[in-house]
């Protein structure tokens, strides 16, 4: 390139022509590229999908040094696992519901199945099994309707009376009009556990002869076998709600791996149709597909590199990629399309595009990169590690369009036909109207436009004050899904699908045995069941204490209570435990120095939880714990501190990633103004995403944390290639008017193209199964839609108003095109 050379040029020029070289290297060692990346995709395809696992459950959103994660693991270690399949049952038209003795006899059989079948269980509590403590003269007898079935329908309605007089239960395995039961079935592994601690017993496998298959593992296999046992006949008069933390999890780790490529699969048909329509040709589909097939297996085999798993921050990284990498393909294939039919000549053509748009493109990698990587910083482990793996997957979507994206590009005739008619080569007749009718509506309207995306700014900036940090797991799923109607159901009839836990620790052995102590818990647990308005049930091992306490006194209610002496609380114990008692070790640590009280608590926002706990805290202030200490832990608690962590990762990543960007626009043109005025239009998208969240009232939860970033990087990619490609034609022409016409028209077709294909891709998440998933492709759509319409309104006007190339005057025509080197 010597007339390039014996130029004035800077170090985007010069980049320019690294690009070009490259380019021209990857036309002559084609087959070895080509025959290299496909070598890549084996080998990485079968690393990345032979060792990728998923983690559905909430503690990937926690690193494993977080103090409050530290805390639910300690609180694990004294009372095991909290997972559980809590299942709901009602027997329409049958008499006495549950308490029907041919149900009974069948909600027996249930349990035992589920004991006896079901893998990685604990237990199983029902009304068949479910201690009922009663005290007779020789001290305590703890029946259950299983050890003393069968039954007469009199002695069954009995113990119904019975049952429903014990607090525990109520609300918790049978409702108070005793029409609805439940079955919950404690688990004694979590979905955190490492995998050899998850695989069921050989005879158990769902899929025989495949130890790998997370369909033979916690909690998918667990899932399946409760489903197999509800769905026998002798059940069949049984309608069953499942819930709970078991088929939640079995469920969202299905999605994980299913839904990815079901994705996947319809942006990639998408994007296809949007390349043949725009290109009509069957190269301009194939190659980009290559591309794009490349840099997911890239993405994920980094992931199992790095021991990262597929969790729900993976869920729309297919899609990103997908939309994101195409946009090289559209920029180079727009390009190439229109050098081939000018030139004549396939190399020079891949040549020449490439360096026209190389730099654009390493520029916008970079800056989507830097959005994406802007979370990296944050709290949320998911979140940080989803921003590392989808930084990589867009800069290698990059390497991977100026390397096999060029040899593809080379495999075809190397010489054609001269066109004559350039206009038909940038989109036809249509599109270059329109482009030329932009440009001057641009140069006529500019003050006006201006004035309007400055109201813009400000209703939209309004509505971005107005965003709330809440949660609630449950709008992650579409209303007429069965776990939304399965879980609401649930929760109208029981309450109590989520929970906060307190943790009192007496400081030694034996000191819950303290009637202190126990005051103290059930001091915080009177105040809590005042707040009926989110607590439906609590549990502690208070209850047991003052049944045990009513059952020795003759069943007389004035003494549910606890005991006055540590010595008659301690026979009491001795005295439950001898006769058969298990129940109270879901409550205390083994050597009675901790206990937890259990707050059950109505599906509801994450503010909820907080209004709660804010006010126990205002209550416990007035009156401090004495003798014993007291600590917040539990799944409520922990999505407690994932909120808090929310609103400083949003605010943290978008000031990361703006403050990065905006340095690197200034450093890539040489110039402060032409910088900042590259970034104000890209504040349009943004204040988009956030505004509608804002007055349409959509909540800032963890699927939308970095949305703003991200937004702000993928956005900023348009005005990187309008303002490169702006400033180029400005050094060629010397007139802003004619530059703008210009840049328009070579790469304004692109950029709609690109635009397309990014909204269109982002909105294949409308067929998520995760209602979250749809939002978010929703928002970042509408804000790329704005980004485009901000790039080709506003950010001109600016340029025409603000003038930051320079005064205008003699052109310099010689950098239009540089003198290119021909290959044998």
């Amino acid at each position: 390139m010597a007339q390039g050379k014996s130029l004035d040029i800077g170090p985007i020029e010069r980049l320019n022509e690294r690009f070009a070289a490259l380019a021209g290297w990857c036309f002559d060692q084609r087959a070895l590229v080509a025959g290299v990346c496909l070598a890549l995709l084996i080998g990485l395809g079968t690393y990345a999908f032979s060792g990728i696992e998923t983690d559905a459950s909430y503690e990937a959103y926690f690193y494993e040094g977080d103090n409050t994660y530290l805390a639910y693991e300690a609180y694990r270690e004294d009372f095991g696992s909290d997972e559980v399949a809590y299942i709901g049952f009602e027997l329409p038209g049958v008499e006495h519901g549950p308490w029907n003795v041919k149900a009974m006899g069948a909600l027996v059989s249930l349990t035992e199945a589920l004991e006896d079948e079901v893998p990685f269980i604990y237990d199983v509590t029902t009304l068949a099994n479910a201690e009922l403590t009663i005290g007779n003269e020789e001290g305590l007898d703890i029946s259950k309707i299983a050890y003393d079935w069968p039954l007469t329908q009199a002695e069954l309605l009995e113990r119904r009376d019975a049952y429903l007089s014990k607090p525990m239960f109520v609300g918790g395995i049978i409702n108070e009009r005793s029409d609805f039961g439940a079955i919950i079935v404690k688990m004694d592994r979590s979905s955190t556990d490492p995998p050899e601690e998850i695989i069921a017993e050989e005879s158990e496998w769902l899929f025989p002869g495949e130890p790998e298959n997370t369909e033979n593992m916690y909690p998918q296999i667990t899932d399946a076998k409760i489903r197999e046992v509800l769905s026998r006949p002798e059940y069949a008069e049984f309608v069953f709600y499942n819930s709970g933390d078991v088929p939640l999890n079995a469920y969202y780790n299905r999605i994980l791996f299913i839904e990815p490529v079901k994705m996947f699969a319809i942006t990639l048909g998408v994007v296809s149709l949007i390349l043949f329509i725009a290109f009509r040709t069957f190269v301009s589909v194939v190659t980009p597909a290559a591309v794009l097939i490349l840099t997911l297996v890239s993405t994920v085999a980094l992931m199992v590199l790095l021991g990262f798993k597929i969790n729900m921050s993976f869920g729309s990284t297919p899609t990103l990629l997908m939309a994101i990498g195409v946009a090289h393909s559209v920029h180079v294939l727009s390009e190439f399309g229109v050098r081939f039919r000018a030139l004549g000549d396939r190399r020079a053509a891949i040549v020449e595009s490439i360096y026209l748009v190389g730099v654009p493109c390493l520029l916008t990698s970079v800056t989507t990169a830097v959005g994406f990587a802007s979370m990296s910083f944050v709290p949320i482990k998911s979140i940080g590690e989803g921003a590392i793996y989808q930084a990589f997957g867009v800069l290698a979507a990059f390497f991977f369009s100026v390397t096999l994206l060029m040899a593809l590009l080379s495999m075809g005739k190397r010489h054609r036909a001269v066109a004559q008619k350039e206009s038909t080569s940038k989109g036809g007749e249509m599109m270059k109207r329109a482009l030329e009718g932009l440009a001057e509506f641009n140069i006529k309207y500019r003050n006006a436009l201006i004035g309007v995306f400055a109201v813009f700014l400000v209703v939209l900036g309004t509505g971005a004050t107005r965003v709330q940090v809440d949660s609630n797991w449950l709008d992650d799923f579409w209303q007429d899904s069965w776990i939304y109607e399965t879980t609401t159901r649930v929760d109208d009839e029981m309450g109590g699908t989520t929970n906060i836990i307190y943790l009192f620790d007496g400081g030694e052995k034996d000191a819950i045995k303290e009637p202190a102590v126990l005051r103290e818990i059930d001091r915080l647990q009177q105040l809590a069941n005042e707040e009926s308005w989110l607590v439906r049930k609590t549990y502690s091992i208070v209850d047991i204490i003052k049944d045990l306490n009513q059952s020795l006194h003759a069943d007389d209610p004035a003494y549910y209570r606890i005991p006055d002496t540590r010595e008659e609380i301690a026979q009491y114990l001795i005295l439950y435990e001898s006769s058969g008692g298990e129940e109270a070790e879901e409550y205390v640590s083994p050597d009675y120095r901790r206990a937890n009280l259990e707050l059950r608590l109505r599906l509801g926002p994450t503010t909820a939880t907080q209004e709660l706990v804010a006010k126990l805290d205002a209550a416990l202030a007035q009156e401090p714990m004495e003798s014993s200490t007291l600590s917040l832990t539990g799944i409520g608690a922990l999505w407690l501190v994932l909120m808090n962590y929310i609103m400083s990762s949003q605010i943290q990543g978008f000031t990361i990633a703006f403050s990065v960007i905006t340095l690197m626009m200034i450093g890539i043109f040489r110039s402060v103004r032409i910088g900042l005025i590259s970034m104000v239009p890209n504040l349009a998208p943004v204040f988009l995403a956030l505004g509608a969240m804002g007055w349409f009232g959509i909540s800032l939860d963890y699927n939308k944390v970095g949305i703003a970033a991200i937004a702000l990087g993928i956005s900023v990619d348009d005005t990187i290639h309008l303002m490169a490609r702006f400033r180029h034609e400005f050094r060629v022409h010397g007139s802003y008017q004619k530059a703008l016409r210009e840049s328009l028209g070579d790469v304004g077709r692109a950029l709609i193209i690109t635009s397309a294909a990014l909204v269109l891709g982002f909105l294949v998440n409308s067929f998520s199964e995760m209602r979250s998933q749809a939002y978010y492709g929703i928002l970042l759509s509408g804000a790329l839609v704005t980004a485009l319409i901000a790039d080709f309104l506003f950010m001109p006007s600016l340029v025409l108003w603000l003038k930051p190339f320079g005064p205008e005057g003699e052109g310099r025509p010689e950098l239009a095109r540089p003198e290119l080197g021909k290959a044998a």
